[in-house]
């Protein structure tokens, strides 16, 4: 049965990556795309561009990825996140900019004689809306013509039918889980529209050894061990 895969927020944690795709190649899940946020809070995110890259895996634009590139790395909510990107900025290679500064707002893509339109955030803003809910009214008052609205953003995973047929789904994050489940979550959706949430643990302990060597607090990495949000 064929079966397409979404991921999202992988923030720099290569480790999750790498165990997620470990279990797409398991799978033997070719179509995957990606909703973004590439770099941020962790320490590979070098890595985890040209792991996206090599697998020719489309990948839209978050707002850490958008920070970085075209905003000296500030994001004005959050001291943590402007500290992290300040300090992965001069760090970027060519080739991450280059990627990065290339990354696409939207797609819209056929899923099983569906369409779906992926963004990071939201209908109202692309790159830095958060979309914890979704209701009809929401995607008529933003002209949502589609089938199948993908989200990315909240670190959450979602799922919502609606009457006319038309759905929501977010798949949680890679890198940064925040619903309590320190593993790492993506969405596959099967060919007959089976929607599945995939859960994959992996040594984050990596993650927070290398971040304590680039002198980073626990406060940072202890969400991560937790499934947490981090405070800004």
């Amino acid at each position: 049965m064929n079966s397409i895969a979404f991921i999202s927020d992988i923030h720099g944690n290569i480790t999750a990556l790498d165990a997620v795709f470990e279990d797409l190649d398991r799978r033997g899940i070719t179509e995957i795309y990606c909703l973004g946020d590439l770099v941020g809070y962790y320490c590979f995110f070098n890595e985890v561009i040209d792991a996206i890259s090599k697998r020719n895996i489309p990948c839209l634009m978050g707002n850490h990825d958008f920070a970085i590139v075209h905003n000296n790395g500030v994001i004005e909510r959050s001291k943590t996140c402007t500290r992290i990107l300040s300090w992965q900025l001069p760090l970027l290679t060519s080739h991450s900019i280059s990627f990065l500064k290339a990354l696409e707002e939207r797609k819209e893509i056929p899923v099983f004689g569906k369409q779906s339109l992926c963004v990071h955030a939201g209908l109202v803003d692309p790159i830095d809306e958060y979309v914890f809910d979704v209701n009809s009214e929401y995607l008529r008052n933003n002209h949502f013509v589609g089938d199948i609205l993908i989200s990315g953003h909240t670190h959450l995973p979602s799922y919502k039918k609606f009457f006319d047929g038309k759905a929501w789904l977010n798949p949680g994050s890679v890198g940064q889980p925040r619903d309590g489940d320190n593993r790492a979550s993506y969405l596959v959706i099967k060919e007959n529209f089976d929607v599945e949430f995939v859960r994959i643990p992996y040594d984050y302990r990596i993650i927070v050894n290398e971040m304590r060597k680039n002198g980073f607090d626990d406060y940072i990495t202890d969400p991560l061990i937790a499934g947490k949000k981090i405070g800004l």
